[in-house]
């Protein structure tokens, strides 16, 4: 069944390849942006159908429909072949962490919204099934890569054969609260011998045997219904069956002394360094997605664990490996103590570089000017507080800060101190740091915006002009970046170039009024008066009240030649709005000019 999944994953690819148009992503995640931003798309559908399936059949789509099991289920295989039997680590709380990330992704947009006061800012829901952008919402192939390793090959040795389900999946999260409805359960009959068998065999962390003692079934929300313990009881005593919800059980049996890997103090503090990790990693120098900081961060926190037992006790392995003997370092030991003392360290400065990075954008928001008084630059002729003034010191230095200390450039760390030397009345660094923005993100459309708007609003229209152009190139062509990009050469007296884009904005869009009514205009200005008839002339069919369009069709026709039509326009026009000044100076006289002999 995993194997027919990557076939399909790899067909809808392929599909998209062909068609250049296709389903959009069916991926839980994408979740996020139907609960956020109200686009309806298959990912959203999905996660709806798998989680009414779950309230039947349990939790069996994390078992036999997730790609990531299947990427830990090799990496497992592939260390068996290694002599690897990575032993699961059981933490009492970071199993919560899948559910707190899945809170986060699909309730907080709307609870912040409903916190904020603004549950208008919801545009309401749009149809999104369909896509051009496949590759919009996933990581570069780099950072796939390096998922992969970290949620399958790293999590797996760490933390065992499904490190990653337990600890950081927040699919598996809201599966396994549903799963606890749920009617789908593995039960047992009176065949069970509690031999142990099941417990060894599942790679889900749960404690088979004893469940089905205590309960008569599997209550743990972990059973990922992947029958591998039915199909290795030897006395066939398991089975997949309905029953009553785990939720309404009750043990029948009193429970066996459990004893914890970790004390209380150690869960708090692998809680907290997990979440302080998770935070430093993502999007560290716009890099590691949301999922991947987890796995990072529960990773983190088990090597921190595992760094403090190591310099404490005096026989310490990590799964095959023999750390220190009697108090002695082994080789391993000496690996061991390295790898994990340079990653502590890149933490610790990922940390800082992301703490600086926050809090310059944190102070950015308290400043006193709008995007658009901050680009033209008309912020500085108003009075502003010195609470302003201080935001703009606090940032300049965060920013600073992340920038110089970084270990690679961050768009959002440039553009902040571009912000910055701006409000400072620094021309010549903000268009510089701007400039290292977009060369660091050329496909971010909005940084081309910012570009932009501030050469136009230093008077710079060649330079504007130029970057709209880079834009077109970069950032994907729209109808509007055409519409605007035509406007600006028109301003610069390049009439013949406008053209060439505003005819793209009447292909791209053909039921647009303003586009078809410049290209007319700009026509009639460059004397190709039949074709500016021709678009002035569907102008006046889209917008039929609009008395400027009649105005500019009858100098159209009148240029043409044409003096009956351009008279009627004109009649037109003066019908439409008889209080202008085109109809009670102007267009009079013209029309009595046409109609003489």
């Amino acid at each position: 069944m995993l194997v027919a999944l990557h076939v399909a994953i790899a067909a809808h690819v392929a599909h998209f390849l062909v068609a250049g148009r296709t389903l959009s992503p069916v991926e839980p995640s994408e979740a996020m942006y139907t609960l956020e931003r109200g686009q309806v798309n298959a990912g959203f559908l999905f996660l709806l159908a798998a989680l009414a399936a779950t309230l039947v059949f349990g939790r069996f789509v994390c078992g036999w429909g997730c790609h990531i099991v299947a990427v830990q289920d090799l990496c497992a295989w592939l260390m068996k072949r290694l002599g690897v039997r990575p032993r699961p680590f059981r933490s009492r709380l970071l199993v919560w962490a899948p559910l707190l990330v899945a809170l986060y992704m699909f309730a907080w947009p709307t609870v912040r919204r409903l916190v904020a006061g603004a549950p208008e800012s919801f545009p309401g829901f749009s149809d999104q099934l369909m896509t051009t952008g496949f590759w919009d919402t996933f990581p570069g192939p780099l950072f796939a890569v390096l998922t992969i390793a970290t949620c399958g090959f790293a999590a797996v040795y760490l933390l065992g054969s499904k490190g990653f389900c337990t600890y950081g999946c927040p699919y598996g999260g809201l599966f396994g609260v549903v799963d606890r409805l749920s009617v789908g359960r593995i039960v047992v009959s009176d065949a069970c011998e509690q031999c142990g068998h099941c417990t060894a065999t599942c790679t889900s962390n749960v404690l088979v045997h004893e469940e089905v003692r205590r309960y008569g079934q599997v209550v743990d929300p972990g059973c990922m219904k992947c029958l591998d313990c039915v199909t290795v009881c030897p006395k066939g005593a398991l089975s997949f069956s309905f029953a009553a919800p785990s939720l309404l059980k009750r043990p029948a049996a009193p429970s066996r002394a459990r004893r914890y890997a970790l004390s209380l103090g150690e869960e708090l503090a692998a809680g907290a360094i997990c979440l302080g990790a998770t935070l430093a990693f993502r999007g560290l120098y716009d890099g590691p997605p949301l999922l991947m900081s987890v796995a990072l961060g529960g990773i983190t926190a088990f090597l921190a664990l595992k760094f403090a037992s190591f310099w404490r006790s005096g026989e310490v392995g990590l799964q095959n490996l023999r750390l220190k003997r009697a108090g002695r370092l082994a080789p391993a030991g000496w690996t061991f103590a390295l790898v994990t003392t340079f990653w502590f360290a890149f933490a610790a400065h990922s940390a800082f570089h992301q703490w600086h990075r926050a809090r310059g954008q944190a102070w950015l928001e308290r400043t006193e000017a709008s995007r658009d008084e901050v680009l033209s630059g008309v912020f500085a002729s108003r009075p502003l507080s010195g609470a302003h003034e201080r935001a703009v010191r606090r940032a300049s230095r965060h920013f600073s800060l992340a920038d110089r200390w970084g270990l690679a450039p961050v768009g959002e760390v440039k553009l902040g101190l571009a912000w910055t030397h701006l409000l400072s009345g620094e021309d010549g660094p903000a268009e510089q740091a701007l400039r290292e923005a977009l060369a660091l993100a050329p496909d971010r459309a909005r940084l081309h915006d910012h570009l932009i708007d501030f050469l136009r609003s230093r008077g710079r229209s060649s330079a504007a002009i130029d970057a709209a152009e880079a834009k077109l190139a970069r950032a994907g062509p729209t109808a509007a970046d055409h519409f605007r990009l035509a406007g600006m050469l028109v301003e610069a007296g390049r009439l013949a170039e406008a053209v060439g884009h505003y005819e793209r904005v009447v292909a791209l869009e053909p039921a647009a009024f303003e586009p078809r009514y410049n290209l007319g205009g700009v026509l009639r200005r460059l004397g190709r008066y039949g074709q500016a008839v021709e678009q002035l002339d569907a102008a006046a069919r889209l917008r039929p009240s609009d008395a400027g369009t009649q105005v500019e069709l009858g100098l159209a026709h009148m240029a043409d030649g044409h003096a009956a039509a351009a008279s009627a326009c004109f009649e037109r026009a003066i019908a439409l709005d008889p209080d202008s000044a085109e109809s009670r100076l102007h267009l009079p006289d013209l029309i009595r000019q046409l109609q003489r002999p």
